[in-house]
């Protein structure tokens, strides 16, 4: 498998330094060129044959999305991670890149200490740096020509044939979801009713104000209402909630009423927040009266809180892998034989609906 070849584009001259120090960490991945600007990034792509760009969305001249635009424009092939600011401002820009075509996002580092950054720089890249390597990899194997990441395979299903098997009740569903996952959700929320008759929430692994972005875009593109979640916000039927960036999201129960509750607490499996602290609150609380759903994601988060709630009486479902852009954690789901159901990305808010209509 040969290295990817990657070429940075950032006006800021440290910023480029810095990205080429972090790579130079990562393995299976090289430094091919870089460009101060997005004009220039354009002339080198043919030069340099990246199959990996690393862009900064906020630049004079042509910003990312333009120059995110163009390359897609010009070679479908080459995957694109945006690098951000973290203001809300670059979240939103993020949110609208991703749903034009790119891989992920990589916030830049704001503390001082250049070694630091640079290393937590090549953790963050080499994670997504192996996805697209082995997306690429599958993708020639096959014979694909269809564009490589984070494109969500707009397969067209087999005619899809529930199991026999009923669930009880249902009173909430609960999503984890990682990698792939706002395009996912950009795919799948809006096809949920406005009357659903349940609340959902949904873990998607990302940094503290990315968040409040995402679900701003879904709330805009949906019937259903779509908020970020917040500590004492009582569940309401009908509504999504987002789990907000940086701190755990857990339901508890207070009195009638079903309660978010926001913890500090440590990462779980590297995450924060996590898919199995929420399922695993949810489990106490609803007992089996839970749809559990895995998407798209790296890592095996949700596996445990899965679990649990099956052995409470809960109903499981797993996207199916075909429909994945990551097939990592409904893959541990699916090993453990916890999933009911394997339904394709196409269909699966219409299946959501129906479980529990």
């Amino acid at each position: 498998m040969s290295d990817l070849r990657v070429m940075i584009v950032d006006d800021s001259a440290m910023y480029r330094r810095l990205l080429t120090i972090a790579m130079e960490k990562v393995e299976s991945a090289k430094v091919v060129g870089t460009a101060p600007t997005g004009s220039l990034a354009l002339q080198k792509l043919d030069s340099l044959a990246p199959n990996v760009v690393l862009l900064d969305i906020e630049m004079p001249e042509m910003n990312g999305i333009q120059v995110l635009e163009s390359i897609k424009a010009k070679n479908k092939q080459i995957a694109v991670i945006l690098i951000s600011g973290t203001n809300s401002r670059s979240a939103d820009i993020v949110m609208e890149g991703l749903s034009k075509g790119a891989v992920d996002f990589i916030p830049k580092p704001e503390g001082s200490d250049a070694e630091k950054n640079a290393l937590n720089l090549s953790r963050q890249l080499a994670g997504v740096m192996q996805v697209i390597q082995t997306q690429t990899y599958a993708r020639q194997a096959r014979g694909d020509t269809a564009p490589s990441l984070p494109s969500v395979p707009r397969v067209q299903p087999a005619p899809y044939k529930p199991p026999s098997i009923k669930p009880v009740k249902i009173e909430i569903v609960v999503i984890g979801i990682s990698t792939g996952g706002p395009r996912a959700l950009e795919q799948m929320i809006p096809t949920l009713p406005a009357t659903l008759r349940v609340p959902v929430v949904i873990v998607q692994h990302m940094p503290p104000i990315f968040t409040a972005s995402l679900a701003k875009q879904l709330d805009k593109n949906s019937r259903i209402h779509v908020v970020e979640s917040a500590d004492g916000m009582v569940l309401t039927k009908g509504t999504v909630y987002i789990a907000p960036g940086g701190v755990h999201t857990m339901v508890v129960r207070q009195g009638e009423d079903f309660v978010i509750k926001l913890n500090d607490g440590p990462p779980v499996n590297s995450c924060k927040p996590a898919v199995d602290v929420l399922f695993r609150s949810v489990a106490d609380v609803f007992n089996g009266r839970i749809l559990s759903v895995v998407m798209t994601g790296m890592g095996q988060d949700g596996l445990y809180g899965a679990e649990v709630i099956k052995e409470k009486g809960g109903y499981c479902i797993t996207q199916s892998e075909d429909t994945c852009v990551v097939y990592g954690m409904p893959q541990a789901v699916d090993k453990a034989n916890l999933s009911d159901e394997k339904v394709p990305l196409e269909i699966l808010g219409q299946r959501i609906a129906a479980l529990i209509n």
